[in-house]
């Protein structure tokens, strides 16, 4: 690949990724705004299919930008091998996988994805999770536990690590000068069981109790979802999802998920 041609196609991916950011910033937009609506039902819950309204022309356009930006990368990669722009290529390949993860968060929301069981190590998915957000996670450690040599569930591998991404970065967020993850994995007759503990700040009684419901965050720049998609996808997979806090003494999510989905 001539150097013009390779300044084309960086050129190409800097407009292609101003694109995103900007749909990006028109869904978070939208979802602000139907926050602030009446749009709740009996039970005080935000109906999923007002969701999948707001989101599904976003999302269908940001994933035909992402498909664009793939295909240029994988056109680049072979040319770019051993050269300074490699690390970045890396970059923009796990930053396509993050954002893809994001786009099936919402989706599943409005109960547009299909469950697509496989049998899923949940070893193996929090330690990809791990290295995909190791950027990001400063002087943290990931520990992994418990009594179940190969923790094997059947279950959607793409949601399993939408939970644990959200948790994970959940843990990370509430030790900013680092810490400790750990992982346990008990198996207790048809259930798993999956403890995710980290030693950062704590969540107070109130808070814990609010957890789990839409939009609701502690966060100076959140919107309350990360929570909610998980006890979403856990529910979906007949599971439970549960915490406990201390403050000052860190924060344990525990999951039971059934080993086989029914």
């Amino acid at each position: 690949m001539e150097k013009n041609d390779k300044q084309d196609d960086i050129d190409f991916l800097v407009k292609e990724v101003k694109q995103l950011r900007k749909e990006r910033s028109d869904l978070l937009r939208r979802l602000a705004q139907a926050q602030e609506q009446p749009h709740q039902t009996s039970n005080g819950q935000f109906p999923l299919a007002e969701f999948s309204r707001i989101t599904d022309g976003i999302v269908h356009d940001m994933r035909n930008g992402m498909g664009i930006i793939r295909n240029t990368v994988g056109f680049m990669r072979d040319d770019l091998v051993e050269t300074p722009h490699e690390k970045n290529i890396l970059k923009i390949t796990r930053s396509l996988d993050f954002c893809e993860v994001v786009l099936r968060n919402l989706s599943a929301l409005g109960g547009q994805d299909v469950l697509r069981p496989e049998q899923v190590n949940l070893e193996t998915v929090a330690r990809e999770i791990f290295f995909m957000l190791e950027n990001k996670l400063v002087d943290v450690k990931l520990v992994i536990e418990g009594s179940v040599e190969r923790p094997v569930i059947l279950a959607d591998e793409g949601h399993m690590k939408q939970v644990f991404m959200n948790l994970i970065k959940n843990a990370a967020e509430s030790m900013p000068d680092g810490g400790t993850i750990t992982f346990r994995f008990h198996r207790e007759a048809d259930l798993m069981r999956i403890e995710i503990q980290d030693t950062g700040h704590g969540i107070t009684e109130e808070n814990q109790q609010r957890l789990f419901r839409e939009f609701f965050t502690t966060k100076e720049r959140g919107y309350g979802l990360g929570l909610f998609i998980v006890h979403t996808i856990v529910e979906r997979h007949g599971g439970k999802i549960s915490v406990r806090s201390k403050m000052g003494e860190g924060t344990v999510f525990t999951l039971l998920m059934p080993v086989e989905v029914e």
